[in-house]
């Protein structure tokens, strides 16, 4: 028996880039929904036994009419081949007070769908197959006394366990969200042949039968070179598989320091980088590191968005060379005069400025000017 393990689909999202695609809909949103129709091309040529989808197929709670449809339409084509499906809730999709109703709960009237959300663990037979779901619930004690209720299907040829959260012990799985729950890995150990875990986005093995399938679009930055897809399973053969699903590219460009260059210097070195990498419609990222203060509020951003602007989106990052300041006021008898035309200096920004060696004249011809006067 096979089974393909997809998560973590959060249609709906967008974020990073604000740019409307030909369609007139924010170019990531549209991104992260084809992906998910990509993924679903894929499982179809695959023809796996079933399909689990380990939580968040939504960003959002209330997902668009457009997502809905998006989301009916996909799932219906696998069904439509006599594909079952078996979604559960994660902690986007996942409201947070029992009145406001879910989302799945239309989706439980297409044959072939199951939908497990309701706060509660459930066992789903398919042949000779028992999936032991649990939703994200609203609480962690709600959560682990679900998980309590689950045991091996002894009638069942294969236990497959799906769950959304993070495994405990291991931080690095942890997405920083309030609302995350966490896995025990013991649960790993109760003899389940395949263990579907969703939330990490990263397409990792947690056990030797436990993984995480990763989403299947980058939602954030924080997964910059990681690669997407779904993971197929066969349970007879305990084969493991990850389909790679294309994606819009997401580079990083090698780091700049700019220590010792003056703002010339380091707009040329950040424009030479992106004329040597092709960043057309890419997501790009670039980090300026070790830049002085007075360099960083002279550069000529006007051009930096010129050269951005082939991007869909590009994150350039500056981060500031502390620099101990002079203190030029402690050998003067001008005072207040003193720390406001030092200010005043701090604040002019001047191309080419050599705000140190003019800031101590300017302080000594004040100094010599009221020696004069007194």
């Amino acid at each position: 028996m096979r089974l393909v393990h997809i998560s973590d689909t959060h249609l709906g999202a967008g974020g990073l880039s604000r740019k409307i695609s030909t369609s007139g809909i924010n170019q990531r949103e549209e991104d992260i929904c084809d992906a998910f129709i990509r993924a679903i091309d894929q499982i179809i040529q695959i023809k796996p036994d079933i399909v689990i989808h380990s939580g968040d197929l939504f960003h959002s709670v209330r997902p668009t009419n457009r997502i809905i449809n998006i989301a009916i339409r996909q799932l219906l084509r696998l069904t439509s081949v006599y594909i079952p499906v078996i979604i559960i809730s994660g902690n986007h999709d996942t409201p947070k007070q029992r009145g406001l109703g879910s989302i799945f709960s239309f989706f439980e009237i297409f044959p072939g769908l199951s939908l497990v959300y309701q706060d509660k663990y459930e066992k789903i037979r398919i042949k000779d197959l028992a999936v032991h779901a649990i939703p994200h619930c609203l609480s962690a004690t709600t959560f682990q006394s679900e998980l309590e209720k689950v045991e091996i299907d002894e009638e069942a040829r294969f236990n497959v366990l799906t769950l959304h959260g993070v495994v405990s012990g291991i931080k690095e799985f942890s997405m920083g969200e309030l609302s995350e729950l966490e896995v025990p890995s013991s649960l790993f150990k109760k003899g389940f042949d395949y263990v579907a875990l969703g939330h990490y986005h990263r397409y990792t093995q947690v056990e030797e039968n436990a993984f995480y399938a990763g989403s299947t679009e980058r939602v954030s930055m924080a997964e910059l070179g990681q690669e997407k897809g779904f993971v197929e399973v066969n349970l007879s053969t305990k084969e493991i598989k990850f389909h790679i699903a294309p994606t819009r590219p997401m580079i990083e460009l090698p780091q700049i320091n700019a220590e010792g260059k003056n703002q010339d210097e380091t707009l040329q070195e950040i424009e030479d980088l992106i004329r040597e990498n092709d960043i057309k419609d890419k997501i790009v990222r670039l980090k300026v590191t070790q830049i002085p203060v007075h360099v960083y509020s002279s550069l000529n951003f006007r051009r930096l968005s010129e050269l951005k602007a082939n991007a869909l989106y590009f994150d350039l990052r500056f981060e500031k060379k502390e620099e101990k300041e002079k203190d030029f006021t402690a050998k003067t008898s001008i005072g207040k005069l003193a720390e406001e035309f030092s200010q005043y200096l701090k604040e002019y920004v001047i191309e080419d400025l050599k705000k140190e060696k003019l800031q101590e004249l300017g302080l000594r011809y004040l100094s010599e000017k009221r020696e004069e006067e007194e």
